[in-house]
């Protein structure tokens, strides 16, 4: 049996995903996709919203969106590491927020203009 092909790994990786996220429906916060053949379980990440070294804060993400939220921090010039003077620490975090919210915002307004058309 392939490690991949065992159901007891499987059922223990299942549980474990519904247990960090309350749930067994796993959903991208940024982009809402549920479907399972785009967005298996194990391809919703944790994306450290301020970077793992300055911060724990998580958020639930696929693949794409991850990818995307990394390039957008690319693009403001802000460094994924701890800096130790406090006001350039708080400025990357200032500029890591603002991609978080830009890239919530877009997806609010997203998930309106599809309410709007039911």
């Amino acid at each position: 049996m392939r490690p991949y092909d065992n159901p007891v790994r499987a059922a223990r990786r299942k549980v474990e995903l519904c247990e960090r996220n309350g749930s067994e429906e796993v959903r991208c916060i940024y982009c809402g996709q549920t479907d399972p053949l785009v967005v298996r379980p194990r391809r919703i990440q944790d994306h450290h919203v301020f970077g793992w070294e300055r911060d724990s804060a998580t958020a639930p993400v696929c693949l794409n969106c991850h990818a995307s939220a990394h390039e957008s921090i690319r693009d403001a010039n802000i460094a994924m590491t701890c800096e130790k003077d406090s006001k350039v620490f708080a400025r990357a975090v200032f500029l890591l927020l603002a991609v978080h919210l830009s890239m919530l915002a877009a997806a609010c307004r997203r998930f309106a203009k599809k309410m709007d058309k039911q």
